[in-house]
C-alpha cells in the first residue's frame, strides 16, 4: 500500500544516509513532483502504483528538487505556457528555469560549511527606478551592478582630484623639455600623474608618433613608423608576398619577429622611465607586460596594459587615501569621538540600539571627519 502520509515517498534505503531527505524540501512541491512523475509512467492514481514505480518516481523528484526547490511548479508553468498572462519566452526548460526562476530563488544567508555570511548571486537584479535612472518612458531598467560602477567611478574621480597636485607651468618651447618637466613633477609628487603619463606614452608608441597629443593620427590611421603602422605594413606584405606561397606563413612569422625587435629599445626605455627601477616613476610595468614574441603580441600586450593602468591607478589612489586617513586618525581625540556620536544622535540615530546598530553610522561620520582633517592638514 502506498505511503499516503508522505504522498508515496519511497526512497532507496541506500541513499538515506542522513535521515529523511524529504525534510529538506517543500512537501507540496514534492507532491507535485510525484503526481507528475507517476503520471508520466502511466499511473493515474498513487494507490495504483507499484513500489518500484514509487521508488523510481521518488528518486527522480528528489534529484530534480535538489537542482531547484520549485522545479515542478516551474515545469508545469513552462509546459502549460502560462507566464502571467504572457507567452513564455524560451525553447529549453532548463535555460528558462535559470533565467526566470533563478532571479527569485531564495538564497542562504549563512554558509553552513564555513559558518559565515554567504555571498549571494544578486549581481544584476533590475530596479525600475524612474527619473534620473531611466528614460522618460520608464521602460529601461537600471541594474544595481551599473549603479555600483557609477558610484565607484564617481568616488574615484573625487579621490583623484584631491590627490593630484598641480605641476608648475614651465616656459619651454621644446616638447622633450616639457615632457621632462612633467616627468620630474610626477616623480616628485608620486601621485597619479605618472599613470596618465604612461597611458599617453603608450598611445604615442602605438599610433600617435612623436607629436603626442598634438598628433592628427588615430588608431585607424596610425602615424608612419608607429607600431600599428608597421603592423599594417606587415599585413600588406603578407598579402602581396607570402600569401599562398609554400612556407610563406613561417617566413611571414619570422618577418614579424624582426619587425618586433626594432621596437625593443623603445620598449626598454618605456619601462626604465615608468617602471619600478631607480629612475622609474614606480608603475608596475615590465617586459612581460608590454613586449611579446612577435609584433601582434606586443600590440595586444600594450592594449591590455592601457586597461591595467586604470586598475593600478585606482588601487594607488585608494591606498593613498587609506594612508591619509590613518595619519589623520592620530589627530583624533576622545572628545571628538564623543562629538561624532552626538552628531549621529542629532540626525536621528538612537544611541540605545546597541553597538552594532550604531557602528555603521559612526564609521560613516568618522570617515567624513578624517577626510576633512586630512584635507585640512594637506596630507
Amino acid at each position: 500500500m502506498a505511503n499516503n502520509k508522505l504522498y508515496g515517498y519511497t526512497p532507496k534505503m541506500a541513499n538515506e544516509k542522513d535521515g529523511n531527505r524529504l525534510d529538506k524540501y517543500n512537501p507540496y512541491e514534492f507532491r507535485k513532483g510525484m503526481d507528475y512523475e507517476l503520471t508520466s509512467m502511466g499511473c493515474m492514481r498513487l494507490s495504483e502504483s507499484l513500489p518500484e514505480e514509487r521508488e523510481k518516481a521518488t528518486e527522480n523528484v528528489l534529484k530534480n528538487l535538489e537542482q531547484h526547490p520549485s522545479y515542478y511548479s516551474a515545469l508545469i508553468q513552462f509546459e502549460t505556457g502560462m507566464n502571467y498572462a504572457g507567452k513564455i519566452d524560451g525553447k529549453n526548460f532548463k535555460s528558462w528555469l535559470n533565467d526566470h526562476f533563478e532571479l527569485n530563488k531564495m538564497q542562504p544567508v549563512i554558509d553552513e560549511k564555513f559558518k559565515k555570511s554567504k555571498t549571494t548571486n544578486f549581481k544584476d537584479d533590475q530596479m525600475d527606478k524612474p527619473g534620473k535612472y531611466t528614460k522618460s518612458d520608464y521602460t529601461v531598467p537600471f541594474k544595481t551592478s551599473q549603479l555600483k560602477e557609477a558610484i565607484k567611478k564617481t568616488m574615484f574621480d573625487i579621490l583623484k582630484e584631491q590627490d593630484d597636485l598641480e605641476v608648475p607651468d614651465v616656459d619651454v618651447d621644446d616638447d622633450k623639455a616639457a615632457d621632462k618637466a612633467a616627468t620630474k613633477g610626477a616623480r616628485k609628487t608620486g601621485k597619479s600623474n605618472r599613470f596618465d603619463l604612461e597611458k599617453e606614452a603608450i598611445k604615442d608608441l602605438l599610433f600617435r608618433g612623436k607629436k603626442g597629443k598634438d598628433s592628427e593620427y588615430t588608431e585607424e590611421e596610425p602615424a608612419p613608423k608607429s607600431i600599428l603602422a608597421v603592423k599594417d605594413e606587415m599585413l600588406n606584405l603578407y598579402k602581396t608576398k607570402y600569401k599562398g606561397k609554400e612556407g610563406g606563413v613561417d617566413e611571414y612569422k619570422a618577418e614579424l619577429k624582426k619587425a618586433n625587435e626594432k621596437f625593443l629599445k623603445i620598449i626598454e626605455k618605456h619601462i626604465e622611465k615608468f617602471g619600478e627601477g631607480e629612475k622609474g616613476l614606480g608603475n608596475k610595468v615590465d617586459m612581460k607586460k608590454v613586449y611579446g614574441e612577435s609584433l601582434p603580441d606586443t600590440v595586444k600586450l600594450l592594449g591590455a596594459r592601457l586597461k591595467e593602468i586604470e586598475k593600478e591607478e585606482q588601487e594607488d589612489v585608494i591606498a593613498q587615501t587609506s594612508e591619509r586617513l590613518e595619519i589623520a586618525k592620530g589627530d583624533m581625540t576622545r572628545s571628538q569621538q564623543i562629538k561624532l556620536l552626538e552628531i549621529c544622535r542629532k540626525h536621528g540615530v538612537s544611541l540605545r540600539e546597541g553597538s552594532m546598530g550604531i557602528k555603521m553610522y559612526y564609521e560613516i561620520a568618522k570617515e567624513a571627519y578624517l577626510e576633512g582633517v586630512a584635507n585640512g592638514l594637506r596630507l
